[in-house]
């Protein structure tokens, strides 16, 4: 696997591209523009390493979305209380009544999930000229300690030298609100190699 800087600015470039495009359409959802950005993005040949910055919050909600076709892998993408509720109130109006909204706001982080994870496999698919898409995400609310139990128990059965994107992610509104979900990308251990090859071909982003 290799972890060179060309190599690495490569991914990083394609995940900032995905995010970007998927911001545009996630505004559609809201009563307004939002933005979303990287903040900080590790490449982890050691899957461990992915469960020590995790949030910290006692409440969090995980989507996991399987990658599927000719390179397969997975994402996990991680909100707090406050993140799912301010996404709510970004798409939808109040609801007093709190079993729908909770249905409502899981409904709307799905569809998010699906935006966000998408946009991202359509650029890995397209600069690797591989058929790769997102299976349905499945959504799970737990605390920090839980979620760490689970994503060990999800990783335990995989290969040592799978890759890690780990990144912490930056959602900026219109108004200047600022949310931080986080995402972790699990992929095949020979999608560096895969990257490195065309980048050593000079295909450049786009």
């Amino acid at each position: 696997m290799k972890l060179d800087a060309h190599t690495k600015a490569i991914a990083i470039g394609l995940l900032d591209k995905g995010y970007r495009n998927a911001a545009n359409s996630f505004s559609t959802l809201t009563n307004e523009g939002i933005s979303i950005k990287p903040t900080r993005i590790e490449i982890l040949n050691n899957n461990w390493k992915a469960l020590q910055n995790l949030k910290s919050d006692k409440e969090l909600i995980l989507l996991t979305t399987s990658i599927m076709g000719e390179m397969a892998g997975k994402s996990y993408l991680l909100f707090n209380k406050f993140e799912s509720e301010e996404i709510h109130k970004a798409c939808m109006p109040h609801k007093e009544n709190e079993a729908a909204r909770i249905m409502e706001t899981e409904a709307i982080l799905m569809e998010l999930d699906n935006i966000l994870s998408a946009a991202v496999i359509t650029e890995f698919s397209n600069y690797l000229d591989i058929a790769i898409y997102g299976d349905v995400p499945r959504l799970s609310r737990t605390g920090q300690e839980d979620l760490k139990d689970l994503l060990a128990n999800d990783l335990s059965n995989i290969e040592s030298e799978e890759c890690f994107i780990v990144a912490d992610t930056e959602f900026i509104s219109e108004n200047n609100s600022k949310l931080r979900p986080q995402f972790i990308w699990k992929l095949t251990s020979d999608f560096l190699d895969r990257i490195g090859n065309v980048g050593s071909k000079q295909k450049d982003l786009v």
